[in-house]
């Protein structure tokens, strides 16, 4: 597989776990869709980083031992990985879902998700104690090992993202409970605000922007934040840990890039 912008023929980040498509939605990339399926459309965003940034390291996980000196890093962007997947499902819960429930009346509507969350957390813990393991010297860095962990959860994972999507997409049985784009906006908002924080800034937000592909999704400018502000948040953020990004799929701007150690 490559990418939709290089020319590379080397495997890139849309797979082995396959990237969700607007179409499943109904829609065709680029096209503006229904207020009550703007939350749905913004979690395939989302959804699409984590599954770009499990690829980019299952890709890479065991070739980049051929360069020990660029594994800390690695180890690094995939820690990052595993930081903001459980950040993630952790908003989903406190706040996210319950919302949800507010505003269609439905209690228990997002439980069937809720409970897929558990249903790969053995795995997660796996991945990121062998990290943690890896980075503190307590046990050796093994790609293969690593390679072999994202095997055993990731399957059930990739199924959970889609069935969100699908749950998200049900919101037209409740079109009218609320004004859904501008919920969505403000949800938006105040997950962006969430990544306000020293680590947030630093490392969840330029490697979010490392994993989304503007010619794939075709949102425009994402996150939703004023263009102004996130050439600030660059400059001033997304330097700091320049070692890791070297891994991602996209550079700063979005756009699709070689990943050096998918040989």
């Amino acid at each position: 597989m490559a990418s939709t912008e290089t020319n590379s023929s080397r495997p890139w980040a849309d797979g082995p776990f396959e990237l969700i498509s607007i179409t499943s939605l109904g829609y065709k990339p680029g096209e503006k869709v229904a207020p009550y399926h703007s939350m749905a459309a913004e979690m395939i965003t989302v959804h699409n980083c984590l599954l770009r940034g499990i690829n980019s390291i299952y890709l890479q996980c065991v070739n980049v031992e051929r360069s020990p000196d660029s594994v800390p890093a690695f180890i690094k962007y995939a820690k990052a990985w595993g930081h903001i997947l459980h950040e993630h499902h952790t908003t989903e819960e406190e706040w996210f879902f319950p919302e949800i429930e507010a505003i269609t009346g439905e209690e228990g509507i997002m439980n069937v998700n809720v409970e897929q969350h558990h249903a790969f957390d053995d795995g997660l813990k796996e991945y990121n104690a062998h990290l943690e393991n890896a980075e503190t010297g307590k046990e050796k860095y093994d790609g293969a090992k690593l390679k072999s962990i994202i095997d055993s959860f990731m399957p059930v994972l990739r199924q959970h993202l889609e069935d969100e999507i699908f749950t998200l997409k049900a919101f037209e049985r409740y079109k009218d409970k609320t004004d859904w784009a501008k919920w969505t906006k403000e949800t938006a908002s105040k997950a962006i605000k969430a990544t306000q924080t020293a680590d947030g800034m630093v490392v969840d937000l330029p490697f979010m922007v490392h994993n989304h592909e503007v010619a794939f999704e075709q949102v425009g400018s994402w996150p939703p934040v004023p263009s102004i502000l996130f050439f600030i948040l660059k400059f001033l953020y997304f330097g700091k840990h320049s070692d890791c990004w070297q891994f991602a799929p996209c550079d700063k701007s979005s756009k699709a890039k070689d990943l050096p150690f998918a040989l």
